[in-house]
């Protein structure tokens, strides 16, 4: 028995001295032969190892290495990678943390919103995150529900303005300028993407004049017209001014 502990203490050493020097690798290895999973796979994420950390943590059956990967796997291209972000919801999953989980699908519908414009896929994110929200045991639990919630609360009624572009545009462009107005609208939805549904249903109405002073609203608030808006309207808009977006 005093045998193998000095063997465990040198081996200890070993890893810590392969940490420092950044000999991540084997530091990792000697770790997870003395049996201290986490330091391991604390290694692993040092080492930016991602293959084998999923691998290692599917194994542990740890819920603090569970958190630790998926927190890992969070500062990745998950959003461009469905098998990325299904190990992370499977690993806050399995470490039943539910405080990550809608943290996670919060930052899911951030990305929808952001990055693909789709306010309904961001509705369902938030709806997700609502109910894991629910079943946290933080002590900001219910300020983040609230949060959630008015958030989700924006984006449906954007989503379902849209749904009316043909059956009554005035209810949609109501609706539109309650949001532009309301300062707690922006964290969900983008004005950018307001402005444009209000811009393109003057423009087919044949209105270019009200259209036009959006798109100036848009400048005057720092938004830059071109991300949001087809490039021959803005340019047909913009056609008896000096100013022309590009």
């Amino acid at each position: 028995r005093a045998d193998e502990q000095k063997r465990q203490n040198l081996m200890r050493t070993v890893a810590k001295n392969a940490k420092r020097q950044g000999n991540l690798g084997l530091a990792s290895h000697l770790y997870m032969q003395l049996g201290e999973k986490l330091k391991a796979a604390k290694c692993l994420v040092k080492q930016g190892d991602t293959e084998t950390l999923i691998k290692f943590a599917g194994n542990a059956r740890s819920p603090d290495i569970y958190i630790l990967t998926a927190n890992y796997l969070q500062n990745s291209d998950w959003h461009n990678n469905p098998n990325l972000m299904k190990k992370i919801i499977e690993f806050y999953t399995k470490a039943k943390s539910y405080q990550h989980l809608a943290g996670f699908y919060d930052a899911c519908a951030s990305v929808e919103v952001d990055e693909y414009r789709d306010y309904e896929r961001a509705s369902k994110a938030l709806e997700e995150a609502v109910k894991y929200a629910t079943k946290s045991t933080a002590e900001d639990k219910e300020s983040r529900i609230q949060m959630l919630q008015q958030k989700k609360h924006f984006i449906d009624r954007f989503t379902e303005a849209r749904q009316q572009i043909q059956s009554n545009p005035q209810e949609v462009l109501r609706v539109c300028q309650q949001l532009l107005s309301n300062p707690g609208a922006e964290n969900a939805v983008r004005a950018g993407d307001v402005f444009a549904q209000m811009i393109e249903l003057y423009y087919h109405q044949g209105d270019g004049g009200s259209a036009y002073k959006l798109v100036q609203q848009m400048q005057e608030r720092g938004i830059m017209a071109n991300r949001y808006l087809d490039q021959e309207m803005v340019i047909l808009l913009f056609k008896r001014s000096e100013i022309l977006i590009l």
